[in-house]
């Protein structure tokens, strides 16, 4: 662009007349603004398209941009709204009929790029996504016209050479949950700007400590969308924002301010305008994705779709339906915007369509949660467990659908094949709530006796061990009766895992005994259950009093665990040989097994495990009279429990006098004050900085 003589000049279009001024605060946008501007001025930059999904807010973007440029163009900013417009090839009769050249008839073309020729403008041509067949229209008029500059804004970029895409994104979002602040509300743009409208609408809301997290959740619901948010600020009038969150779809189907175009007076009526520039099969493909919650893989979308589904998402994410990100790997990833995927959701054909819709994600995802769960137990299990962790959202979807909707055996399945990733990542609560659940249901004997195993286990990491035992009976006692001797091996494992934490060792010595050669007859499909119930066993020798007879038991399930590459039952047998150990007065030997258990569990993001690591670490410390350590590794470990919310690993015995003792010791030797500040450093570390603090003194 080229700049104009020097003096303040209004805004202006074509003819000197002002651009139109919104009458709201643009909220959230300084940057964007900053960011578009600087790449106008930028020589080779002539032809720009801002994208984004339907009510992301391209127009308001666009004008406060020709605002802040108009001054920089001595023939002002010509501002053309296309939605009224029809035709492709009525795109520039329509821009020279504004511009005031023309009368607006097709065969204009020539005396509009006559017209333009020679002018220093910038003109904006808004909602050009239903004209795309244009776009070579305004290829031409940039080439021809040199001191011409087109701000363009579309669902989708133009696709022509020489363009620009900048992508408009949903305002930034506030952190949601209970413990979410009036200032952090406040500061993040998308609640700033749901704030701001509600005020105008309902004088007297007032953001307070009470009503700050339904705000933030309302906001994340609506996924920072500008248009979404103001529709659903005025409900605010008779709403309190706790009530507004209970009915969020509802919300997004009202209409909005009057003096908006039509297409805009609601989400729905605006993505209604997206829905309808879509073919059939893309209209398809599109309701099907709604299925998926937190975002899905091409794979995971081929098997709702169909075939041809790649053709059909390319023109969802090209019309700013569907958005992709990579992950580390290069893989991509799509995702709806929960208000898309809403209105999606109510274009599906009736309750057949859902059903079919839904069995398939429910099939899909339980055949990757199936061929990852034997992975969790091996090499791989750090690539397994973090595309589970990836799919999550998914994966409960499929849950609550197979158990709405009459399919109890794919729950129970997909419970059997998810229950070590929910006891690694503290999902022991939502697992154990499913399974119960599951098991209200008829289901075939086999998993019936796998979903009383996850629901043993799930209880028996959250401390309840009575209804562990009972559990893991019921499942026994299946498991005998239809000579299943792979559930037999587990269930004998878990009913010796309660025994052993509730203090009976002879009984649990027992029931590992019985496990081990059951799992041994399985080869390799017994192999993680066996080397753990090895660990075990020798976890009772050590507690009935013969530390080094424990040794023999976990170092043969150290090996064995060392030889599949499984990270989480070699650190389990670390820390029972570092206790053994210790029992033996071989400090320096027990640091090294809790070291490269930490290690472990890093990589694992194990944090429940990792605190009794730092317990039994602080012992050694204090046996090396380095006290100072010890309510730094004390307090990171009080931490990292606080965050899972359970000790997790009953069948770790440690000698808890012997931390105690060490405690003691440390506030004795540095005083009340200082012990207390290195506790409350500890308790401040993250993950990174407690490992990094646990091993390297």
């Amino acid at each position: 662009p080229r700049t104009a003589d020097s003096g303040a000049t209004p805004p202006r279009s074509d003819g000197g007349l002002p651009l139109a001024v919104p009458a709201t605060p643009l909220v959230g946008r300084d940057a964007d603004i900053a960011d578009v501007t600087a790449k106008l001025r930028q020589p080779d930059c002539r032809l720009l398209t801002l994208t984004g999904t339907g009510g992301v807010g391209k127009t308001r973007l666009s004008i406060a941009v020709g605002t802040a440029l108009a001054d920089e163009y001595p023939d002002g900013v010509l501002f053309v709204p296309l939605a009224p417009v029809r035709e492709a090839a009525l795109v520039m009769p329509t821009l020279g009929q504004i511009a005031g050249v023309t009368s607006g008839e097709p065969d204009d073309e020539i005396a509009v790029l006559d017209h333009f020729r020679h002018r220093q403008q910038l003109i904006v041509l808004d909602n050009f996504e239903h004209l795309t067949d244009a776009a070579a229209d305004i290829a031409d008029l940039v080439a021809t016209c040199p001191e011409v500059t087109v701000l363009v804004t579309s669902r989708a970029a133009l696709r022509v050479r020489g363009e620009t895409e900048y992508p408009v994104q949903p305002l930034v979002l506030p952190a949601t949950g209970r413990d979410t602040t009036v200032d952090a509300v406040v500061a993040a743009p998308a609640s700033a700007l749901f704030v701001e409208r509600a005020r105008a609408v309902a004088p007297g809301f007032t953001l307070t400590p009470e009503n700050a997290p339904a705000v933030a959740t309302i906001c994340t619901r609506l996924a920072g969308i500008p248009l979404a948010l103001e529709i659903a600020a005025t409900r605010l009038r008779f709403l309190a924002p706790a009530a507004l969150l209970a009915r969020l779809d509802d919300a997004l189907a009202a209409v909005g301010a009057r003096d908006l175009p039509e297409r805009q007076r609601s989400m729905h009526s605006t993505l209604d305008w997206s829905y309808e520039l879509l073919d059939d099969p893309e209209q398809r493909l599109f309701r099907r994705l709604a299925v998926f919650a937190d975002g899905f893989t091409l794979d995971a979308a081929e098997s709702v779709g169909g075939s041809g589904v790649l053709a059909s998402l390319e023109r969802l994410v090209e019309q700013s339906l569907v958005a992709v990100t990579f992950d580390r790997d290069g893989t991509p990833r799509y995702r709806m915007l929960e208000p898309v995927a809403q209105y999606a959701r109510s274009r599906l054909a009736g309750a057949d369509e859902a059903q079919a819709v839904g069995y398939a994600h429910a099939c899909f995802f339980l055949s990757l949660a199936e061929q990852a769960a034997p992975q969790h137990q091996r090499a791989d299990q750090l690539r397994s467990l973090a595309r589970l962790e990836a799919e999550h959202a998914n994966l409960v979807v499929a849950v609550r659908w197979a158990l709405v909707n009459g399919h109890p055996g794919i729950s129970g399945r997909l419970g059997w094949a998810l229950w070590l990733y929910w006891w690694l990542r503290g999902h022991l609560m939502l697992g154990r709530r499913f399974m119960e659940a599951t098991l209200g249901h008829d289901l075939p004997a086999p998993v019936r006796g796998r979903t009383l195993c996850v629901v043993a286990g799930m209880a028996f990491a959250q401390g309840d061990h009575e209804a562990a035992g009972r559990w893991w009976r019921q499942a026994h006692q299946q498991a005998s009766a239809a000579g299943d001797q792979h559930l037999l091996a587990h269930t004998l494992a878990g009913t010796g895992l309660v025994d052993l934490a509730t203090g009976d060792a002879t009984a649990a010595a027992d029931a590992f005994r019985r496990a081990i050669p059951l799992a041994d007859s399985l080869g390799q499909d017994g192999d993680w259950i066996g080397s753990l119930v090895q660990v075990w066993l020798g976890t009772t020798v050590m507690i009935q009093g013969d530390p080094a007879g424990a040794v023999p038991h976990i170092e043969r399930g150290l090996t064995a665990a060392r030889a599949r590459g499984d990270r989480l039952a070699t650190y389990v047998a670390l820390f029972n040989l570092s206790q053994a150990r210790m029992a033996q007065g071989e400090y320096e030997q027990a640091r090294g097994d809790l070291r490269e258990g930490i290690r472990l569990s890093e990589e694992i993001q194990d944090l429940a495990n990792l605190a009794y690591f730092l317990d039994a670490l602080a012992v050694v410390e204090d046996s090396a009279d380095e006290p100072a350590r010890v309510p730094t590794l004390l307090g990171a470990a009080q931490a990292l429990r606080e965050t899972v919310g359970a000790k997790v690993y009953g069948y770790y015995q440690p000698d808890e006098t012997l931390r105690d003792h060490a405690a003691q010791r440390a506030r004795s030797v540095l005083g009340e004050d200082t012990y207390d500040d290195a506790l409350d450093s500890g308790r401040a570390l993250d993950l990174a900085g407690i490992v990094r603090y646990a091993l390297h003194p």
